[in-house]
């Protein structure tokens, strides 16, 4: 199999356990720091300001280490190509 093919197969599946890890991790994070579970944003019953809140700070968790992980890829395969 193509060595690019393994590789992005590799970084999908990475990438995919860093974000289940990383949302899993957050609601950890959430219940220390609030004492309750992250609200759910489809229940009518929780506040918007709330549910705000955690879309925020989950995405952007999500999103911040998604980077970090794509850039440390991107930055390997640099370093591991021949120069010319």
């Amino acid at each position: 199999m193509d060595k690019v093919i393994v590789e992005k197969i590799y970084t999908a599946i990475a990438s995919a356990v860093i974000a289940f890890l990383t949302g899993f991790a957050l609601k950890k994070a959430w219940k220390l720091a609030t004492g309750t579970e992250p609200p759910d944003p489809e229940d009518p019953e929780i506040p918007a300001r709330r549910a705000v809140i955690w879309f925020l700070a989950s995405g952007v968790g999500v999103g911040l280490v998604q980077l970090l992980f794509h850039r440390s890829m991107a930055k390997r395969r640099a370093l591991a190509k021949p120069e010319r």
